[in-house]
């Protein structure tokens, strides 16, 4: 049997190939450009911001918010995306290196004084913490007098849940971890932020967008997900819940 620390190994992707096998053919790359404009809707930051990618991987949230003027500070426990993303934005000439800044580090322990940042990223990293509570009390911690926070976290109602209770009754826990909306919303505001947005990703499973490789189909397909969106709530059938908002002047002034 797997312990905690083995299964967690073994969520360790490959850089080189992770957007290329999590977001393959043309209904991948929608998805990935759907992901990439609501954090980017959402984080509203002005050029020159400081702005903290937590859990950055091979550094597709960096790229985009590259293109925004940002100074761009990215963190991953993983040792190897680090490098990679290190070599890559060296061959790029969009990303200015004295404004890109590159750490080996844990979300549960963030190395930076407090109120630095005015955006704080989180995608895709919170179900793979073993302490996502102290994770962001960390990224609320490290963001300014109204920064904003941008979270994304695994839906504990989604469809994939149901292959997970097998372990749930037997360990009393899954891995990866997921979450209801109320209790990362609890987490959030006790740590001073106003959460502002809040939307649900991926009705259509990336994994069947991923296969699409028509545009007529993915045309289709990006119109259902849409009318869900219109039609039921957040947690309806997403794979992914995404929160955003802005840090409580008064509170971090308080603290």
């Amino acid at each position: 049997m797997l312990t905690e620390k083995s299964k967690r190994s073994s969520y360790r992707f490959d850089p080189s190939r992770y957007e290329v096998d999590a977001y393959r053919n043309l209904g991948g790359s929608l998805v990935s450009d759907r992901e990439l404009s609501d954090i980017v809707q959402s984080l509203k930051i002005e050029p020159g911001s400081l702005v903290l990618d937590v859990g950055m991987g091979p550094g597709r949230v960096m790229r985009r918010l590259a293109a925004m003027n940002a100074v761009l500070v990215g963190i991953d426990s993983d040792a190897r995306m680090v490098r990679h993303f290190a070599r890559l934005k060296s061959t790029v000439r969009t990303f200015d290196q004295d404004d890109t800044h590159l750490i080996v580090a844990s979300a549960e322990y963030l190395p930076f004084r407090e109120s630095v940042f005015e955006g704080v990223v989180c995608i895709r990293v919170l179900r793979y913490l073993g302490q996502p509570r102290k994770a962001i009390w960390e990224m609320c911690h490290v963001l300014g007098p109204n920064g904003r926070l941008v979270l994304e976290f695994a839906n504990l109602f989604r469809p994939q849940t149901i292959i997970q209770i097998p372990g749930f009754i037997l360990k009393g826990s899954v891995y990866p971890r997921v979450f209801t909306r109320r209790t990362v919303f609890d987490w959030v505001a006790g740590n001073g932020i106003l959460i502002q947005r809040f939307r649900g990703w991926h009705r259509i499973p990336v994994e069947i967008m991923g296969a699409v490789k028509w545009a007529t189909l993915v045309r289709i397909l990006t119109h259902f997900d849409w009318a869900f969106e219109k039609i039921f709530p957040p947690e309806f059938m997403s794979r992914s819940l995404v929160l955003s908002g802005a840090k409580n002047a008064h509170r971090a002034t308080a603290s």
